[in-house]
């Protein structure tokens, strides 16, 4: 099973790969030297998709070349020695497998004239090549631009960590006598562009939306102003946040940070979870206030931009005046808070003494994350009010009573809660917008930071696809199950789903056994915690579900399932435990 360039799976173990007949090797062809034939085979294999290896080679007295291999870089397989990834001796984690015993390759040898002739080339390989779009990710192809060369010098010359507005770019233009102004001319100027900024700043950032929209039609934007003709709201979202909301709008984030520009406007992202658990951008606004008709406006306005599709469920910080906006326009959507917020907030909420408390904090954290269950929840969170004398504390009072907006085991029917759990997915969405958002930059300035920053992010995830399609995880075990997870799941997912494999081959056992017309409901016990779970396994309709609840709020099948399905002779997950979003095709189709 390979994946082809324009990125579908398929079944076959020979591929020849796509390229004009002009630029193919061939029994025969000669070259003036060695260098000629390696940049040949690498031109060749860009425009193939696939990079290149050099290999053995005979030397004529530790000199000329006589004989040399050029290959694809899957050739071969990993060697044993590297693939102890149960060895806890280990230090280094384990790379990703590139290696799949390819056979593609050309073989040269020196001619009495001196130059070089193939002798042998094998076209055909066993695996899918690169798309077009990501060929600069190609091993064998990177290397930076001639253009590109002076910017890197100029940054690590010039010290990017101060202002490049105060300084001459001296690098860039040779000596300083050659830049033609002085420290203080440059300081001048910039004091004179940035005040031109900030009186037509809205005018000329809203011109810049007028422009991307006028060049992709797809790229859609609104805005509003009030009767002196001031901008008070503002949204936009390209063509590319617009598509990925198709892919994965069942969890969206609106994190409205209070984060204000230099016209004190509030900036307000929505971002969701990608197929490689990064955030995902879909779009944003800069408002003027917090009133309840400004985020309906927003909330109508985005609603537009996604073509009326509503996200299943929205995630924001607490907001009284956001909550009524999103139950008056969102009205089908989920609306939940965000519990890592809430753990961030509480520490001042306390009293001094509890601040830095570590029992404190682990008992509630078990509380808060830990708890499966409504009962769980509060017996542990009525212990704790009760152990730390926290009766008379007002603002946790409230948030018990608004419990069931933010503790999950209040939302265990809601699909993919438990993202809302990870840390990192959360930190990460807020450190892409902190590395761009201040109190003193203008619009325009924002702008042309939000730009760079936006095309980082995707730029992640585009090296995220390259790698997950052209590179195979380390297996732990043999089970089926798990080779299949490696095939159909992103890296990063497949990183979470290899966890619960090895947990079910290591920890979990049978405990007890009932089957009914098909249905099998198996009771297991053995895992780290002292709970048996239950699961339900259907084998007509080949649907499996576990009372932990893992699939239902991750998306991910847990090692009870895994067991199940493993008892079961099954090699391969059924379709129904694999979710589309998770997949590497998640955009495809």
């Amino acid at each position: 099973m390979v994946l082809t360039r324009s990125g579908f799976l398929m079944l076959q173990s020979s591929l020849a790969p796509e390229c004009d007949e002009a630029l193919k090797p061939s029994v025969g062809m000669v070259f003036e030297d060695i260098g000629s034939v390696e940049e040949f085979y690498k031109s060749y294999a860009h425009h193939c998709g696939f990079s290149v290896r050099v290999g053995q080679r005979k030397l004529l007295n530790n000199e000329v070349v006589q004989w040399k291999r050029f290959m694809c870089s899957r050739e071969g397989f990993r060697s044993e020695k590297c693939m102890g990834v149960d060895d806890p001796s280990r230090k280094r984690k384990v790379r990703k497998v590139t290696r799949c015993g390819c056979d593609a390759r050309i073989i040269v040898k020196r001619c009495t004239d001196n130059k070089y002739k193939i002798t042998s080339w094998i076209e055909h390989h066993n695996h899918g090549f690169v798309p077009p779009d990501k060929c600069h990710l190609i091993r064998s192809n990177r290397q930076l631009s001639d253009k590109v060369k002076p910017t890197v010098s100029t940054h690590c010359k010039a010290s990017t960590g101060t202002s490049q507005a105060n300084k001459p770019d001296h690098v860039s233009e040779g000596r300083s006598d050659n830049v033609g102004c002085t420290k203080r001319d440059l300081q001048k100027y910039h004091h004179d562009l940035c005040s031109k900024i900030k009186n037509e700043d809205a005018q000329i950032f809203v011109a810049q939306l007028c422009r991307k929209q006028q060049e992709d039609s797809a790229f859609f934007f609104d805005c509003d102003v009030d009767d002196q003709g001031m901008l008070v709201h503002v949204f936009w979202a390209d063509a590319t946040s617009r598509k990925n909301y198709i892919y994965f709008s069942d969890m969206l984030t609106f994190d409205c940070t209070n984060t204000l520009n230099q016209h004190g406007m509030i900036f307000a992202p929505f971002t969701g979870t990608n197929h490689h658990l990064q955030s995902v951008f879909f779009g944003a606004a800069f408002l003027a206030d917090e009133k309840i008709e400004s985020y309906a406006w927003l909330f109508q306005t985005f609603l537009r931009a996604m073509g009326g599709v509503s996200p299943k469920t929205i995630v924001t910080r607490e907001n009284d005046r956001m909550k009524a906006a999103i139950s008056n326009v969102l009205p089908a959507t989920t609306h939940r808070l965000c519990m890592l917020e809430m753990l961030e907030r509480m520490p001042e909420k306390v009293e001094p003494s509890l601040r830095n408390n570590p029992l404190f904090q682990t008992r509630m954290n078990e509380c808060v994350l830990g708890s499966e269950t409504v009962f769980e929840f509060e017996s542990k969170w009525e212990s704790i009010i009760s152990d730390f004398g926290l009766q008379g504390n007002q603002w946790l009072a409230e948030r018990y009573s608004a419990r069931e907006r933010w503790i999950l085991a209040y939302s265990t029917d809601i699909h993919l809660s438990g993202i809302l759990r990870s840390t990192a997915w959360s930190k990460s969405a807020k450190s892409f917008f902190n590395c761009f958002i201040n109190q003193k930059l203008s619009l325009v300035e924002f702008w042309l930071r939000f730009e760079a920053a936006l095309e980082c992010q995707r730029q992640e995830e585009s090296n995220a696809d390259h790698t997950s399609a052209h590179t195979t995880p380390q297996l732990i075990t043999p089970w089926g199950l798990e080779k299949h997870g490696s095939v159909v799941f992103t890296h990063e997912v497949f990183e979470r789903f290899q966890e619960e494999i090895v947990a079910a081959r290591d920890h979990c056992v049978v405990e007890d056994m009932a089957q009914t017309e098909g249905v099998k409901t198996v009771a297991i016990g053995g895992d780290d915690s002292d709970k048996v779970r239950e699961v339900r396994w259907d084998a007509i309709t080949m649907t499996a579900n576990c009372s932990c609840k893992l699939f239902e709020s991750v998306g991910i099948p847990c090692r009870h399932i895994n067991l199940v399905l493993r008892s079961s002779k099954l090699n391969e997950l059924p379709s129904s435990c694999v979710l589309k979003r998770w997949q590497k095709s998640a955009k495809f189709g």
